[in-house]
């Protein structure tokens, strides 16, 4: 009986390690921050302010979130990962009649 508990006491810490290591590859995510400072619309509906953003978006994933550091409103985009390197985001903007439009993030 005492061989099983001790047995069983020895998997746990192992058990433990392959099980954290799998949960911070899921949940491992790129993030950049980026100063704009100026008003813009995203996807032709929405109107940000100018303001500090974080890109982020998790490892394997062809979908950015777009977040205002301040306010915390959040817009998601396709960012598909041929498009861009790791540590070297760019964001590209048009500009309108009506203002500056965000057209991708590479």
């Amino acid at each position: 009986m005492i061989q099983i508990a001790i047995r069983a006491l020895g998997l746990l810490p192992c058990a433990a390690v392959m099980l954290g290591g799998c949960a911070l590859q899921a949940s491992t995510v790129q993030s950049e921050k980026f100063r704009i400072p100026f008003e813009f619309q995203v996807q032709k509906h929405k109107t940000l302010p100018a303001g500090e953003y974080q890109v982020q978006q998790a490892a394997g994933s062809e979908l950015a979130i777009l977040v205002n550091t301040k306010t915390g409103e959040r817009v998601q985009l396709l960012r598909p990962s041929a498009t861009h390197e790791q540590g070297k985001t760019r964001l590209i903007f048009e500009n309108g009649e009506n203002g500056h439009s965000l057209k991708q993030i590479s």
